[in-house]
């Protein structure tokens, strides 16, 4: 009995132990993989491959997870900061994902075999209105930021208005802006670029200047018009630099180098060398060449009455030479102090029939005007825009209140 009882004790204890590794094997086989998600950001030097290897990914997984995704995306188009999706599992990476461009997700997925195959599907984007509202204290530069206006966006605001507006004269501290802009954003909200800038104001000493985008019918054309419908595009820019300080106006002075008065025949900008120089209308360039005092020089022709020059640069912009044509706006050189010049600076110069006149009295023709079904148009769109406006004024208001 004792022999049978030892022998019933030790066939549970072996059928308890059995039915423990059955379970503990069960459990294995059914248990998630060990998977887990990494965002990386490329970095200066890197190529798509060596990302993935910096990350820990097999070079041959790399590699092929590479040539797989080429199918819908250049690797080369890759670039600093771009965020990339990871996914490993227990045999290393189990997919890749990144955005190709803005409109667009790629992917490489690994299958069954251990290769990758890729696929790419379109994002879901939305444009979201963004409002921003500033009071200048030192500097538009330094409000925008404290206002957290995109700096693209802001230099597409001062482009527009320059127009009309000398930055460095007529803002002053106690002005003011306005802007509606447009967030892109994905699922959950996360803002992936800047969209368009679609309104503007500037308050200048009580004078309230308004902008609103528009594009033409039919065409991919950009323009801001005024509420009547007129364009702000002028001939000329008042100013063709950004950011510069007026050192020396239009008149009699005494020349820092030759040391006695002479015709100040333009204008002087003082602004950090190689900061970018703009030509202020569309033209073709009749030199670009070193020329005595004006240091290296560039003449542009804009019609048969205007041209313009631009002088002490440092360098000529890539391409920039006798006979090219040049859009307003495009960079044509950069600030420097050759020739007769004590400090980086731009001489700026309008020449109407040749003779030089103060770039800063002259009154530029106006943009073109918008009529018929055009303006109608416009004009319902920027009513509702103001409606938009004058909501968000409110909103900020009661916010300030609760405050």
């Amino acid at each position: 009995m004792r022999a049978q009882h030892a022998l019933s004790v030790c066939l549970i204890a072996i059928l308890s132990l059995a039915s423990s590794l059955v379970r503990a094997q069960t459990l294995e086989a059914v248990a998630p993989a060990d998977t887990r998600t990494e965002i990386v950001h490329v970095r200066s030097g890197d190529t798509l491959a060596s990302l993935l290897v910096r990350t820990g990914v097999l070079p041959g997984d790399a590699q092929d997870a590479v040539s797989a995704i080429q199918r819908f995306w250049n690797p080369r188009e890759l670039k600093v900061d771009q965020e990339i999706t990871l996914d490993f599992g227990r045999v290393g990476l189990e997919a890749i994902r990144l955005p190709a461009g803005l409109d667009r997700m790629v992917q490489a997925t690994r299958r069954a075999d251990g290769h990758f195959a890729s696929s790419a599907e379109p994002r879901a984007l939305a444009r979201v209105p963004r409002y921003a509202i500033g009071v200048i204290k030192t500097s538009l530069y330094e409000a925008a930021v404290d206002a957290g206006v995109p700096l693209p966006l802001l230099s597409e605001m001062v482009h527009a208005f320059s127009y009309d507006v000398d930055f460095q004269r007529e803002v002053q501290p106690g002005d003011s802006f306005e802007l509606l802009y447009e967030r892109i954003t994905e699922r959950g909200g996360k803002t992936v670029a800047t969209g368009d800038l679609v309104y503007a104001s500037m308050t200048l000493s009580g004078k309230t200047l308004r902008i609103y985008r528009y594009v033409e019918p039919g065409t991919h054309v950009v323009d801001y018009f005024n509420s009547q419908g007129q364009s702000v595009k002028k001939a000329l820019l008042k100013t063709p630099i950004d950011g510069a300080r007026l050192t020396s106006g239009f008149g009699m002075r005494m020349h820092p180098i030759l040391g006695y008065s002479l015709m100040h025949r333009g204008v002087d900008f003082g602004a950090a060398t190689g900061t970018p120089i703009m030509a202020a209308g569309d033209g073709v360039v009749e030199k670009a060449t070193a020329d005595a005092g004006y240091g290296n020089l560039v003449l542009l022709r804009h019609n048969a009455t205007y041209e313009t020059a631009y002088a002490h640069m440092s360098r000529f912009a890539s391409g920039i030479r006798p006979g090219v044509r040049v859009r307003q706006g495009q960079v044509i050189g950069y600030v420097g102090a050759t020739g007769r010049a004590t400090g980086p600076h731009l001489h700026y110069e309008v020449r109407i029939n040749s003779a030089q006149v103060n770039p800063l009295s002259i009154k530029m023709m106006p943009g073109r005007k918008l009529g018929g079904h055009e303006l109608n148009a416009f004009r319902t769109g920027a009513d509702e825009l103001d409606r938009q406006l004058l909501a968000l004024r409110q909103d900020i208001l009661v916010a300030a209140a609760h405050n």
